[in-house]
């Protein structure tokens, strides 16, 4: 067996330890009483900077203003063990706005595109948000400029009718950071909402032509369900205090604040980086505001499946 530190993505302890009982149980052995693991162990989403993902947005927008939007980090882990024990199935919690088929259905792409990327797949299969659970958010409105809430309005609306995906708004909050979908005793009954943000702190980022503003940061949390099925149930995304101080009051500084929103949501839901200078989700774009046919292409298949678990 390799060393602890080299395994595979297992469930860990908060401070990073694999439990004795996960080695016993990944290599058959028995495993003593398992009724103390009946309420989920959370692992926070790693920050890790190597692998942060940034998005370059053009100047013309903002003058001599060059800036950037980092994209997703790795998206936290946890493992459901709920009234499991070995050998037992894992399921979602059934929240009560639980359907039994998918509450949207992607509009049509005109013309599709391969040139997309998942943020991360289990064998060839993307992970994703079940589309038959709304993804449910709320807003900490720190930090957001007038009229900020409209553009807001118009990113969510928009990934949602690219992707099926019904988005809820369950109002705002004082939250600032969402590292686990167990949280707040939404545990029962539904994951933690996706945390929305407007006041993340300022950053820079060293790039090759020189030093980058950070505007955004998104990432979705996942869960396991134990039958090698994973899903996306809680994250978080937001703004810097840089991307939040443009002006949605004037035309160009709104559309670069929706395309950063568009951006990270897209993160969010699913969507990793991708070569192609004419897609959204490329880390290096000039001018686009919107998505194009490789994004809408991606969001449409990571919004179109069976019910999970099916």
């Amino acid at each position: 067996m390799p060393p602890r530190d080299q395994l595979p993505d297992v469930p860990r302890s908060p401070t990073g330890r694999v439990p004795q009982w996960v080695l016993d149980e990944a290599t058959g052995r028995p495993v003593g009483d398992t009724r103390w693991r009946g309420q989920p162990l959370s692992v926070p989403a790693p920050r890790r900077r190597g692998h942060r993902r940034r998005l370059v947005v053009g100047g013309a927008l903002l003058g001599a203003a060059v800036l950037v939007a980092v994209g997703a980090g790795l998206p936290g882990d946890l493992t459901s063990t709920a009234g499991a024990g070995p050998g037992t199935g894992r399921a979602l919690p059934v929240a009560p706005d639980q359907a039994p088929a998918p509450l949207g259905t992607p509009e049509p792409v005109a013309v599709t595109s391969d040139r997309w990327e998942p943020l991360e797949s289990v064998g060839d299969q993307p992970v994703r948000w079940d589309p038959c659970r709304p993804v449910h958010f709320v807003v900490n409105p720190a930090g957001m400029p007038a009229g900020g809430r409209a553009v807001l309005d118009a990113a969510i609306a928009r990934v949602s009718r690219a992707s099926g995906l019904r988005f809820v708004d369950d109002g705002e909050t004082d939250d600032t950071e969402r590292t686990s979908p167990v949280e707040d005793g939404w545990f029962r009954s539904r994951w933690a909402p996706v945390l929305v943000r407007w006041d993340l702190p300022a950053e820079r980022s060293e790039e090759p032509e020189g030093e980058r503003r950070v505007l955004g940061e998104a990432g979705p949390l996942r869960i396991s369900t134990g039958a090698g099925r994973v899903a996306y149930v809680s994250g978080q995304v937001g703004l810097t205090v840089d991307a939040a101080s443009l002006d949605p009051a004037d035309p160009p500084q709104a559309a670069l604040m929706r395309a950063v929103w568009l951006h990270e949501f897209a993160h969010l839901v699913g969507l990793g980086h991708v070569e192609d200078p004419t897609q959204l989700m490329n880390p290096s774009i000039q001018g686009l505001t919107d998505y194009a046919p490789g994004d809408l292409t991606g969001l449409a298949a990571l919004g179109t499946g069976p019910c999970l678990p099916d």
